[in-house]
Parts: structure tokens; C-alpha cells; sequence
């Protein structure tokens, strides 16, 4: 994109209050919660900021305490807040979260009209989209209007000046009306996108595939230059045109699950803003560095509580990796 920034990345989505159980179980039995900076989009800013990338946010959050709350998370967390809208209407939406002993999760949302749904891009200042690498498009802005087509006019903008468009398709069939317009949208999204990651079942779910090739290359000739398929602790799988492959995951004692797929997503852009070169040039070699790098921060991510809280900074990846290899 002309005048952007190589290590400017700016994510477009939603901000939202995760209230996580103070003890392991289901969230029926939960005691009580503590507060935390949650939603795929804010997650992947924070994650962006840890590993080094000049981390903006985009979105909308309510004039309530929760909405203040995550600014200031965001802040903290040295995102740049310049793009973030305040909404004197509607409300933060909260999601309550319980984590079974073995780190998977039990969650409801709270708020069934919140403010990051409304986001409107007249209230964008298009010139934030302009100075960045990568604009990453979050999928919470997605199941409901008007945020929907504010996803999609900031896409096709970013895409036609000739920008990169990433997206990760998190499927939360809960908040959409039917599983069939969720896979219509998400499809839609993905036409419009350079670097698409999703997980295994996500990928079956809208191509119809259960192979990871088969399902990588349909989406593939939707439009997406990259596709990676995060496949939990057995690691991950991306296809581009002239390369493809598995790169196996870390075995780690996980104690939360939370937020892995957006620290990947997180570790897998930042690479590739650092490199500062066209996707389709990535040979395999780098591309398999790139998602070996994601699979560990995925990893130490899954090793403490909190979600974006719990990715790492550079070095800590960078001593983990060194052992590895050690190993």
C-alpha cells in the first residue's frame, strides 16, 4: 500500500470484557470471575504489540466502565488506541468464560446488541488504514450489521489500493442466525483476504473437506494468497501457490487454551510485515519458519491464563525455540 508502514499492523474488530471463572469447571459451577482484555480482534493487537509490530486497534466499545476498561488494557498493552470509537448508546459486550481442567473453554456472551457491532465506517479515519502493512479484519464484526458491511467496504478499500487484507474466520456459531449464513459471509470475507487462517474444523466447515489440502485449496482459489490451518497441539498447515506444508506443534503442559489461534494469528502476521515483501515471493523455507514461529507462540500462550495476556515477548520465543532445537 502506498506510504504504509512495513511493521504497521492494524486489526479491525471487536473489544470485548472476558469474565474468566476463578476456578477449573463448567461455568454453571463457577465461584466467581476476574476480568480481562478478551475478543479475537483485540487479542491479536495485544499479541502484535508483545512481539514487536507497531499494533494499532480498531473498534468500538460502549461509554460504560467495561468500555474504559479496555482502553485502558489496550494502552497498557502499548496498542495504539487512536482508531478506537466511543459509543454513548450501546454496550461493552462481556463474555463469561469457565476452563475445564483441561484448558478448553465454557463461554457465553452478554450484550445482545454491544457496541462493536455498530461500528460505521463514516466514523473511521481511513488514513490509519493507509499507513499499515496488514489490516486484519476480526470475525466478531461479522454476524451482525451494521459492522458487517464497515468489515467489508475497510476490506475492499485495503485490497483495491493494493494492501494486505488478513482474516481469521473463529467460528461462533452462537451469534449468528444460521450456521448456512455464517459459512456464506465467512466465504465472502475470505474472497477478499490475502492471508487467511482458520482450524481444522473451522476449514471442513466451509469447504465441505476434511483433508487439509483439499480444504486449503478451495480456499485458496477463492483469493487468499496464504492459508494456514492451525491444528491445536499437533501444529499447523499453510498452502500458498507454489508451496505448502505440515510444521509439527510443541508439546507443552497447557493451562489455558484461550487465545491461541489469535497468538498464532498474531506471531504468523508479524513475521510476515517483517519481511516486507509480497506474499506470493515467500519461498517455502521461510514459510515454514514463519509457522513454526506461530506454532511456538501459540504454545507458550497455552502455558498461562489470561489469553492476550499470556503471549510472549520475543525473547522468551526466541529461548524456547533455541531449546528446541537444543533438544
Amino acid at each position: 500500500m502506498a506510504g504504509s508502514d512495513s511493521h504497521t499492523i492494524t486489526t479491525v474488530g471487536e473489544a470485548i470484557v472476558d469474565f474468566v471463572s476463578t476456578a477449573p469447571g463448567l461455568l454453571v459451577d463457577a465461584p466467581g470471575f476476574v476480568k480481562a482484555l478478551g475478543g479475537e480482534g483485540a487479542n491479536v493487537a495485544v499479541g502484535l504489540a508483545k512481539l514487536g509490530s507497531h499494533s494499532c486497534f480498531v473498534g468500538k466499545v460502549g461509554a460504560d466502565s467495561f468500555g474504559r476498561f479496555l482502553v485502558k488494557e489496550l494502552e497498557k498493552d502499548k496498542v495504539d488506541v487512536g482508531g478506537v470509537v466511543i459509543d454513548k448508546v450501546h454496550r461493552t459486550r462481556l463474555a463469561f468464560v469457565s476452563l475445564t481442567k483441561e484448558g478448553e473453554r465454557d463461554f457465553e456472551f452478554w450484550e445482545k446488541t454491544p457496541a462493536g457491532e455498530q461500528l460505521l465506517a463514516s466514523e473511521l479515519n481511513s488514513s490509519i488504514f493507509k499507513a499499515s502493512r496488514i489490516v486484519n479484519i476480526a470475525p466478531l464484526l461479522l454476524p451482525k450489521q451494521p459492522a458487517r458491511s464497515t468489515a467489508f467496504e475497510i476490506a475492499d478499500d485495503v485490497k483495491s489500493s493494493g494492501g494486505i487484507v488478513a482474516f481469521d474466520a473463529n467460528v461462533r456459531l452462537g451469534l449468528w442466525k444460521s450456521a448456512a449464513e455464517a459459512k456464506r459471509v465467512m466465504l465472502h470475507m475470505a474472497r477478499r483476504t490475502s492471508v487467511l487462517r482458520l482450524n481444522d474444523e473451522e476449514a471442513t466447515f466451509l469447504t465441505g473437506h476434511a483433508t487439509l489440502e483439499r480444504a486449503a485449496a478451495k480456499l485458496r482459489l477463492l483469493g487468499p494468497e496464504l492459508v494456514a490451518i492451525t491444528l491445536g497441539v499437533r501444529g499447523s498447515y499453510f498452502q500458498a501457490a507454489s508451496s505448502s506444508g505440515f510444521i509439527p506443534g510443541f508439546n507443552v503442559k497447557a493451562v489455558d487454551t484461550t487465545g491461541c489461534g489469535d497468538a498464532f494469528f498474531a506471531a504468523l502476521l508479524h513475521r510476515i510485515a517483517s519481511v516486507n515483501m509480497p506474499i506470493g515471493d515467500l519461498s517455502a523455507e521461510e514459510l515454514t519458519s514463519m509457522c513454526r514461529f506461530a506454532n511456538a507462540v501459540g504454545a507458550l500462550t497455552s502455558r498461562k491464563r489470561g489469553g492476550a495476556a499470556a503471549v510472549p515477548f520475543p525473547a522468551d520465543v526466541v529461548r524456547f525455540l533455541k531449546r528446541k532445537n537444543d533438544d
